[in-house]
């Protein structure tokens, strides 16, 4: 069901009709798979963030220096900004699986008002963390080698990383509770 800013909706009826978080969890549970068979299969990593950087956009980010947040290097200059370019496998699954909700996100926010997008946004942003709470439980990281203090986050670029942490954890606790 096509959702246009004639009829702006809100988050939930667009999660609805395009069942972003259904099909997030998908596909980042495929692309872990597909990265615990490439040539990454060796690597420990420390982190994994979902990189919101160009709305809607979306990057696979992953981290392999476990002492970056020790030194306080959070966030990470991640050494895989864009596992979906490093392992074309995963690029491809996004791009065939991902391509009808970000189409329909960009004509959404052509035509938003600041308000609309601010809470497009935002729920977009909401559903990412409790997707990435779903992977943490549901053992997707399993798929790959993953250092002890393993981080998870939903970034953007020059976000809080404190408040996305925050965010996320609020998140973890209603699903976990």
């Amino acid at each position: 069901m096509p959702l246009t800013p004639d009829s702006p909706p809100d988050w939930q009826t667009f999660e609805t009709a395009y069942a972003v978080e259904e099909t997030c969890f998908k596909l980042a549970s495929a692309s872990l798979a597909v990265l615990g068979a490439s040539a990454f299969k060796d690597q420990a990593f420390s982190a994994f963030a979902f990189n919101a950087v160009s709305f809607p956009s979306l990057s696979l980010s992953f981290d392999t220096d476990p002492d970056n947040r020790k030194r306080g290097d959070y966030p990470p200059d991640w050494s895989n900004e864009c596992m979906e370019v490093d392992v074309p496998e995963i690029g491809q699954l996004w791009e065939e699986g991902y391509a009808k909700i970000e189409g329909a996100l960009l004509e959404l926010i052509d035509d938003a008002d600041d308000e609309l997008l601010c809470a497009i946004e935002e729920g977009y942003l909401h559903s990412l963390r409790k997707t990435m709470v779903r992977l943490e439980t549901s053992d997707a990281f399993g798929q790959i080698r993953t250092c002890a203090r393993f981080w998870t986050v939903v970034t953007q670029i020059d976000a809080d990383t404190d408040e996305e942490e925050r965010l996320l954890d609020q998140v973890r606790q209603r699903v976990l509770a």
